[in-house]
């Protein structure tokens, strides 16, 4: 590696991680707001960091969040007691949001955020990362399925969420984007 290599690395690291840091961190958040996300965030960009040269540049966002998953994985087997992912626990994360001053609009969140933690896996994380304006194929590369696989737990993430929020009349999005299904 060449001091202008050096440089290159560093100047790219650095955009990628002021442009990106807030959305892992509350991706992480959503994940798993009863471990210390804040940590695994900032230890998989410390990985990414010492790796950067080796990723792929289209591959970074997802390479950090399997990296983000992985780490979040490992603080849960270490607790001798997982702790129960509750309203309160959501709410709490400083995070995700800020309180809002409406009691109706706060309740709504607190009631989301609860469905969303309460979501498989490969939903919530399908979902969160949606969320988070990760395409397809990004989606894809961290859950390790197929593009269409992503639509479908988009879709079904969006309609058990709307089944315990109380929305019925929101339905899951049809496999194209904005297009409503029959």
């Amino acid at each position: 590696m060449t001091p202008e290599d050096s440089d290159d690395h560093a100047a790219t690291f650095s955009d990628f991680y002021h442009r990106e840091r807030t959305r892992l961190f509350r991706f992480a958040a959503v994940m798993s707001p009863h471990l210390d996300h804040e940590s695994a965030v900032q230890e998989a960009f410390v990985r990414a960091w010492r790796d950067w040269p080796s990723i792929s540049p289209h591959a970074r966002r997802a390479w950090l969040v399997k990296a983000i998953r992985n780490l979040l994985v490992d603080q849960a087997r270490r607790l001798e007691r997982p702790s129960e992912v509750t309203d309160e626990v959501i709410a709490r994360s400083r995070v995700l949001v800020q309180r809002h001053r409406e009691a109706e609009e706060w309740h709504e969140l607190t009631t989301t955020l609860a469905a969303i933690a309460r979501l498989p896996d490969q939903l919530r994380t399908a979902l969160a990362l949606r969320f988070w304006d990760f395409d397809d194929h990004e989606i894809a590369d961290v859950l390790g399925c197929r593009r269409e696989s992503v639509r479908r737990y988009v879709s079904e993430a969006r309609a058990r969420v709307s089944a315990v929020v109380g929305n019925p009349e929101r339905r899951a999005r049809g496999p194209r984007r904005g297009k409503e299904t029959p």
